[in-house]
């Protein structure tokens, strides 16, 4: 009747040497006792139930231990499958006792169906529902049942019904009725039984614990009126069950009394037929008792004894023989436990009928058999009828039918008295005989044995070894719970006992309630059942998100107090008549003020005096409702009479009537932001006179470089010309007119450069690039710089570091400039370094190096400015400080950056990265 799933800690046997109080031997030890108590509450529940039993299959319509078996194993696992065995076995064995029917095998497959279907049922709800469910949810709860009460609830019936129909408790017509009453049953004690055992012990607690009031406790006082209410009815069906039972087994007793007397009926028609015509012959014998004694009639024989002596045989053989019975001879039977031939007297059978299956009585001395001894010797002494215990019949090979023969004795003259007036005892002349078999007869007075009524038919008489005359052995020791009535008889006699019991209980009524009252009421209550845990699963469900939301609302209070605390701003709220009531720290901060200050005024007094009558007219009218809300700029006067300047919101907050209750005002400090407003005006002045200096540039380096190019174009005619030739001093005087324009052209190109770099206009394109011509065409614009100054240039280009992607035209403008610095400002005869090498897979570093007087930390930190020249602005070196702010910002288009590596008197080093061609990557 139930199931079982995994769960939590099997202990592990201790080791051979653990103490006796290890946990491995505890935990065996609390296993134990749990498997115990839950093997003797699923026996008393089991138990119990089956005190249900109702008719017409006599199934309980309820069996709560399968609700707690699978609650159990949904609890615990596995652990306690041994204690629901345990607890099926003994119902079982104690239904089986109380009925009389006990088979090892039957408690055995119960035990093993109750522990698997507890098993199934928990494994399938773990895997449907969790290992835990709180069954709060409808679906859950559906998905639960139909694990436990649908799915599961089919393996008890199963192998019980099985084991009840092999053990032979039931027949295979009853087979299917069971097996759904079994069902029934179980599915109905899980949906009652499983809630109240997991509101007791179940996971959660958190959600089965509050289930012990509203869930447990409602279900198990139902279940006990329900089952009150149906025993009662149960009881009154009982009675009318009873009633009819007694009626039927009176009228059964009634007609087996009456088949047995049929035989003595038949006796004294023999006995009669005898004393009219004592030496009747065997045709006129046979002719009598045609109809009385046909085939299937109610005696099995009738009969003539005559009592003879031993030297009256022979003669008594040669009449009977010519009486029409050849080779008729009188022999002793022998079998076993007979008694010795009586030398006195001899009682040989003479005549019989039907002759046809009696015919291997015909000569029997039947004064040998001891059963039959008795009676004849109480019936001659008696003159009554005299009925032997049963025995094997004389004319009976094969058979295991045993008989009972009844004599009534016939004496001299004709008389039925064993005595004469004067007392003398009459000498007797024979026996007639009249022989039945009793489970033949009563089996035809009852054909209906196999119906609902059986009987037996029992010999009480003291000293009688057989008592059992018909019907089923186990009569002679029925159970206490099969119905019966007995009747006492007086058979020739004998005492006999005439029993009629149902082996199958009570029978059924047509119209019985019990079952479908039962049935009705329980699935009433299993249906009360989810509906209870529906509702505490709703209510658990809404306690649940009513806590999370008041949680929720607490944390959103708390984190709106910290925010209107912490915040910077100031909120105050004040009444109608503007006195704050509510105001935050920084309100307080702002005004320089305490709460306690703050609260004793208005808002008014505390109003710039320029500010208050627009106060007052925007707040009448916002308590009017002509204006929702209203925002404006207005003054405070601070704690030390300072003026503070914010921008105040305010608004109307109503009442649950929606009157006007509050005016709550948000207060915000401008002062910065008008301070910051001036900034970012002068800012914004800074970058139109930036602009306008830029365009200035621009133009101003146009207009100059018409003239000026114009005056190099004639300064190369003069030093082409040679009519008239110039003189040296002319020719120096033009040298230094060349030179001034070539480096105030060179200036006002960097100019330009710097100003397109300055107003984003300067763009460069990234393409693949060999850098060794370009290389060389930097070396060639300072070429005759460096002759001049008698610096030596050394280039160190790696053959893997050539190839690059860059702007062909900034990056020769980049190493030009680099080149020109480390030539211009280092020392006579100084040295400069040109080397590019690879960085890794995907980089190109290349360096300019020079031996020049280096630089100080200060210079490197001015070193990007424009048009500082780091203090060489009065030595004989040309330059307008802007080349290395042109290099770096090149660079930069270029996604590089220039690195600076120098110290004073020891050179400096300019480095940049460049990404390596794909092509040689």
């Amino acid at each position: 009747m139930t199931e079982a799933p995994s769960s939590t800690n099997v202990a592990a046997a201790p080791g051979p040497h653990a103490p006796e109080d290890s946990p491995p031997r505890r935990s065996l030890a609390r296993l134990a006792a749990l498997n115990a108590a839950l093997a003797l509450a699923y026996a008393v529940l089991g138990v119990l139930a089956l005190r249900l039993i109702l008719p017409p299959d006599f199934v309980s319509p309820i069996y709560p231990a399968a609700g707690l078996a699978v609650a159990a194993a949904l609890r615990w696992g596995p652990a306690v499958l041994p204690g629901i065995a345990l607890g099926g076995a003994a119902v079982s064995l104690t239904i089986g006792m109380e009925r009389g029917h006990l088979d090892l095998l039957q408690p055995l497959l119960v035990a093993v169906g109750g522990a698997l279907q507890a098993w199934l049922g928990a494994a399938l709800a773990r895997r449907w529902t969790g290992p835990h469910p709180p069954l709060c949810e409808p679906a859950e709860l559906l998905r639960f049942l139909a694990a436990t009460a649908g799915v599961a609830c089919l393996v008890a019936p199963s192998i019980g019904v099985a084991a009840l129909w092999l053990t032979s408790a039931i027949g295979p017509s009853q087979v299917a009725s069971h097996w759904v009453g079994w069902w029934v049953g179980d599915a109905i004690g899980v949906l009652i039984g499983a809630p109240v055992s997991l509101a007791l012990f179940g996971l959660p607690r958190r959600h089965w614990a509050p289930r012990r009031l509203s869930v447990a406790l409602p279900l198990v006082v139902t279940c006990a009126l329900l089952f009150a209410a149906t025993r009662h009815v149960a009881d009154n069906e009982e009675g009318r069950r009873r009633q009819a039972f007694e009626l039927e087994a009176t009228n059964a007793l009634n007609t087996l009394a009456d088949t047995l007397s049929m035989p003595l009926t038949a006796l004294e028609a023999n006995h009669s037929l005898l004393l009219v015509a004592p030496d009747i012959s065997r045709a006129d014998f046979e002719r009598a008792h045609a109809e009385r004694a046909r085939a299937g009639g109610a005696v099995h024989a009738v009969g003539w004894a005559p009592l003879l002596r031993p030297q009256e045989v022979p003669a008594f053989e040669r009449a009977a023989q010519a009486d029409g019975y050849l080779n008729y001879r009188v022999f002793e039977r022998r079998r076993p436990g007979d008694l010795p031939p009586d030398r006195d007297q001899l009682l040989p059978i003479r005549l019989i009928a039907p002759y046809a299956r009696n015919r291997a009585a015909m000569g029997a001395n039947i004064r040998s058999i001891p059963q039959a001894r008795a009676a004849q010797d109480r019936a001659i002494a008696t003159g009554q009828p005299a009925a032997t215990e049963s025995f094997p019949l004389s004319q009976d090979v094969g058979v295991t039918l045993m008989g009972v023969v009844v004599y009534r004795a016939l004496y001299e003259g004709g008389s039925t008295e064993p005595r004469d007036a004067t007392g003398r005892p009459r000498r007797p002349l024979g026996v007639a005989f009249a022989t039945l078999r009793p489970e033949a007869l009563l089996r035809g007075a009852l054909p209906a044995r196999a119906s609902r009524l059986d009987y037996c038919l029992l010999d009480a008489t003291p000293g009688g070894q057989r008592p059992l005359l018909a019907g089923d052995a186990r009569c002679l020791q029925l159970p206490a719970a099969l119905p019966s009535q007995s009747r006492e008889l007086d058979f020739a006699g004998r005492a006999w006992r005439l029993v009629v019991y149902s082996p199958t209980g009570l029978p059924a009524l047509e119209g019985s309630t019990a079952l479908p009252f039962a049935i009705a009421g329980l699935t009433g209550t299993a249906l009360l059942g989810l509906l209870l845990l529906t509702i505490t699963g709703t209510t658990a469900r809404v306690a649940r998100r009513v806590e999370e939301a008041r949680l929720r609302l607490r944390d959103s209070e708390e984190r709106f107090r910290t925010i209107v605390e912490h915040a910077p701003i100031g909120v105050v709220s004040c009444d109608l008549q503007a006195r704050p009531q509510e105001i935050n720290p920084y309100f307080c901060q702002l005004l320089g003020m305490s709460v306690e200050q703050l609260k004793a005024r208005s808002v008014m007094a505390i109003t710039h005096p320029d500010d208050r009558a627009e106060d007052s007219r925007l707040g009448m009218a916002l308590i009017r409702s002509e204006l929702g809300r209203y925002s404006r700029i207005k003054r405070y006067i601070g704690a030390q009479g300072q003026v503070i300047t914010v921008r105040a919101t305010v608004s109307l907050l109503r009442d649950a009537q929606g009157q006007p209750y509050r005016l709550l005002g948000v207060v915000e400090d401008i002062g910065e932001q008008l301070r910051l407003a001036e900034l970012e005006r002068v800012h914004e002045a800074e970058l139109a006179a930036n602009r306008a200096k830029n365009e200035f540039l621009s133009r101003m380096s146009h207009e100059l470089r018409t003239p000026l190019n114009a005056m190099l174009g004639f300064a190369q005619l003069l030093e082409a010309d040679h009519d008239p030739i110039l003189s040296p001093r002319q020719r120096g005087w033009l040298a230094q007119i060349q030179q001034s324009g070539w480096h105030l052209l060179q200036m006002i190109d960097d100019t330009l450069d710097l100003s397109r770099l300055d107003a984003g206009q300067l763009r460069v394109r990234i393409e693949h690039l060999d850098l060794e011509p370009i290389a060389a065409d930097s070396l060639a614009m300072v070429e005759s710089q460096r002759r001049r100054l008698g610096v030596s240039i050394e280039v160190e280009l790696d053959s893997d570091a050539c190839e690059l992607r860059a702007d062909a035209t900034r990056l020769k403008q980049v190493l030009t400039n680099l080149l020109s610095n480390a030539v211009k400002y280092n020392r006579p005869g100084g040295r400069v370094w040109l080397r590019a090498r690879r960085v890794g897979d995907s980089m190109v570093e290349l360096s300019v190096a020079d031996t020049g007087p280096g630089l100080s930390d200060a210079q490197k930190t001015q070193l990007f400015q424009p048009f500082n020249r780091l203090g060489r602005e009065v030595g004989a070196i040309e330059g307008t400080g802007i080349g290395l702010v042109i290099t770096q910002r090149l660079l930069a288009l270029m996604d590089s950056q220039l690195q600076v590596d120098s110290a004073p008197d020891k050179g400096a080093t300019f480095s940049f990265l460049l990404p390596v061609s794909s092509a040689n990557q």
